[in-house]
């Protein structure tokens, strides 16, 4: 066989393996993606699992290209990228054990109670009308008729305090029939008290008038023309962005399943509604 032959027979096999090698990473990833939220695995170890995985395909790449080297020295090289996160790891998770001395994490699966909560749209909706108030037009119509219904304690404005977030709301006011807010009160302190910390939850959607209705179903077709939260009794609380505590840090895993058994347990003692939203990743929570 020629020397040009060989050299095209290389190149096609290095090819197959690059190309082969991307689309297993490709599928590795999107795998990690869908089942991140269901392992309990902190953010340091998922990044030094990537590393590992770095690792080894760098050292099944170099055996491939460079492997007139000796086998001993690849195999040295590839066992090192994969040992050094590892040993990161556990010094990580170790280090973290032992910054909160008498804590024991929450057991249980997230979709043991995620899968109770199914609660349709008409019967949140029935429970906004029942104890919430007539839709707003707009912001400026929340504005007109705020102070009176203060005053009157049937609508409270909510914001970020020590126990819950309250996010830049794009398509959303923060305000909320009284029954809302002491509800989210109730939310927030049985979480932290199930997380032993001042770890918090976010919420991510609270009243929308019939204009933020209207822009948000340009961007999301799925949004309802008539959305519960145009009633101030309905709120969106997202299962996947969390604020830390610094002194107690607990993984994003055990902070879901904390919040899931919360909403559970509210629900189940008649509280309120709740529907998983998996698009949105936030539970859909309409007080009773």
């Amino acid at each position: 066989m020629s020397t040009k032959g060989i050299d095209k027979r290389k190149f096609i096999i290095k090819s197959a393996y690059y190309f082969t090698t991307l689309i297993c990473l490709g599928i590795f990833a999107w795998t990690l993606h869908r089942t991140y939220l269901h392992f309990n695995l902190s953010d340091a170890l998922w990044g030094c699992l990537f590393i590992a995985i770095t690792g080894c395909v760098a050292g099944a790449t170099i055996f491939t290209i460079k492997i007139r080297r000796g086998l001993y020295k690849v195999g040295f090289h590839t066992i090192a990228l994969q040992v050094l996160p590892i040993c990161a790891t556990i010094f990580m998770c170790n280090l973290n054990a032992t910054s909160d001395e008498g804590y024991k994490p929450l057991t249980g699966k997230v979709n043991v109670y995620e899968r109770h909560f199914k609660d349709l749209q008409i019967k949140q909706k029935e429970a906004a009308i029942r104890n919430g108030l007539p839709p707003f037009e707009s912001q400026a119509d929340i504005e007109a008729r705020y102070k009176k219904l203060r005053m009157g304690r049937k609508l409270v404005q909510i914001s970020t305090n020590s126990k819950y977030i309250v996010r830049d709301l794009d398509y959303s006011s923060p305000y909320v029939v009284p029954k809302v807010a002491e509800l989210l009160e109730d939310i927030a302190e049985l979480f932290q008290a199930k997380t032993n910390s001042k770890s918090k939850f976010m919420v991510t959607s609270v009243l929308r008038t019939e204009e933020d209705v209207a822009k948000l179903r340009k961007t999301n077709v799925n949004a309802s023309v008539a959305s519960c939260h145009c009633y101030g009794t309905t709120i969106d609380i997202s299962y996947v962005r969390f604020g830390e505590d610094p002194v107690k840090p607990r993984g994003d895993y055990e902070l879901r399943l904390a919040l899931a058994q919360t909403l559970h347990e509210l629900r189940k003692a008649g509280r309120c509604y709740v529907k998983i939203e998996r698009k949105q990743y936030c539970y859909h929570i309409t007080v009773r």
